[in-house]
Parts: structure tokens; sequence; C-alpha cells
């Protein structure tokens, strides 16, 4: 009779809970609107209908959507990574999905036609295989992605150097920031410019600064310099310093920069001459010692 009260007592609070629901948290209710508005507003944007969609980019759009609800601070990063080279998440997850296929099921199909002609490798080793091929797939995929990244942003940093360089130089000839800034951003050339002058061109009509443009394109492919330009610019234009010498300043720092890292490459890659030099003199000498020494034995 205990046990049988018991369960029924479950079942009626299980039944009043089922007729008269608890109200969803309305925090939990408004990022459940949020992901939803922007997964629509990135479907709007790849200009794909669901039907239309591949398998891959159907597991890869699910992917992404739990990775941005669980991973939220490293789905950030990679769209970052993926917004400064050009690619869409859904894109590059159905390619690495891909990969992680032909990496896992690679191996096993080269067994299965080794054994097939006679050679006689163990089954055990085609999963083996198969996983440390995906993990190596997975791996060298996410390896390019940050590098393609990092190259991206430095040109970008370099195109800034220079533009706040020609900036500075316009405003010594007598020209506001205000003018200098537009103009200058007109005459480079190349993709870095070219995100430098959208930003630029874009600010007055959704009435922004320039240099909060710029500090947008900052947070959108991760460069640091671009928002320690917003945040210099913005105090400056607090505690009313002139903004000409905060840009000049700046213009001074990232110069300075781009030298000492000039100077680290070119360091770098002394010694990694040197090491080489090293190497293959020590090769050398060892070919001559060897051959006198087995002279010696054989003599």
């Amino acid at each position: 009779m205990l046990i049988v009260s018991a369960i029924a007592g479950l079942g009626l609070v299980r039944l009043h809970r089922l007729a008269f629901p608890a109200a969803p948290p309305l925090v939990d209710q408004a990022a459940r609107w949020e992901r939803a508005r922007a997964r629509a507003g990135r479907r709007a944007l790849m200009d794909v209908a669901p039907e239309d969609q591949t398998w891959s980019k159907r597991a890869a759009e699910w992917f992404a959507e739990h990775l941005r609800t669980r991973r939220p601070d490293d789905m950030q990063t990679y769209e970052r990574d993926l917004a400064i080279t050009g690619q869409p998440m859904e894109e590059w997850l159905a390619k690495l999905l891909v990969w992680f296929l032909v990496g896992l099921l690679g191996p096993v199909t080269l067994v299965l036609i080794a054994n097939a002609g006679g050679l006689g490798v163990p089954m055990l080793v085609a999963p083996a295989l198969g996983l440390l091929g995906a993990i190596v797939a997975v791996i060298g995929e996410v390896k390019e992605l940050r590098e393609q990244a990092a190259k991206r942003r430095e040109e970008l940093c370099d195109a800034l150097s220079d533009f706040l360089d020609l900036v500075v130089m316009a405003m010594e000839g007598g020209r506001s920031h205000a003018d200098a800034l537009p103009d200058i951003a007109e005459i480079g050339n190349g993709w870095a410019f070219h995100t430098l002058h959208d930003a630029i061109d874009n600010a007055r009509p959704n009435g922004m600064t320039p240099w909060q443009a710029l500090g947008e394109v900052g947070e959108r492919y991760g460069v640091v310099e671009l928002l320690d330009l917003r945040a210099a610019l913005n105090l400056a234009q607090d505690e009313g310093t002139s903004i000409r010498n905060t840009l000049i300043a700046r213009a001074q720092s990232m110069r300075e920069a781009r030298l000492h890292d000039a100077h680290a490459r070119a360091n770098k890659s002394t010694d990694a001459m040197r090491n080489n030099l090293m190497v293959m003199a020590l090769v050398a000498a060892a070919y001559v010692i060897l051959a006198r020494v087995l002279f010696l034995f054989t003599a």
C-alpha cells in the first residue's frame, strides 16, 4: 500500500505540473528568442533555402548552433577568425566534417584493400588509424584557419599603421582629422584599406564617429589595435585632449611596434640560417671523419 500510494502521489504531482506548468524564466526566454533571431539572420545572409542545403551543411548548422549555446567563448574566437578570412561558419564546419570523415574512413578503406590483396593487416588497426587520421585532419584544418586569420590580422595592422602615418602627415599639412580620415582611406589598395574605408565611410550615416566604426571592425575581426585606437580616441574626447596629438602618439607607437616585430623576425631568420649552417658543417665534418675511420678499419 505504501509503494502504491507513493506511485499515485508522484503521478498526481506530475499531472499537476503538466496541467499548470511553471512560467519559464524571462532571461532564458529572451536568450532563446535572441538565438532564434540570430539564426534566422544568418540563414538570410546565406540566401539558401533549408530544403536546398546538403546534409553536411545541415549537420554543420546544427553543430554550430549547439556550440554557440554550449561554448559561446570558443565560438566567438572561431567566428572572428572566419570573419577576417571571409568564410561562413556553416561552410567551414561542413568542410571540417568532410575532412573528419575522410580521415576517419580513409585508413579503414586502405586496410580493407590491403587485406583484400592478401597482406593480412589486423582489423583492429583500422579504427585506431581512422581515429588518428580524423584527429590529424581536424587539427590541421583548425591550424590552417588560425594561420590565415593571424596573417590577415597582421596585414590589417600594417595597413592601419600606414593609414595613421598618412593621416598624421595630412594633419601636419593643416587638414583636420575629419577631412583626413576618409580621404586617406581612399588612397590605399587591397582588402585591408578597403575595410578601413568602408568602416569610415559608413560611420557618418550610422551616427558614429570614425574610430567607433573602426572599433566595431576590431570587435568583428578580433584586432586589438583597432580596439585600442577607439579607446584612446574616446578617452581623448572625454578628457578634452587633442585628437590630433592622440593620433600622432598612436601612429608613433604602432610604427615602433612594427619595427620591433621586423627586428624580431630578422633575428629569428638569422638564427635559423646560423643553425642550418652549423648542421651542414657538422654533416660535412662527419662525412670526412667517417670516411677516414672506415679507411683505417678496412686498411
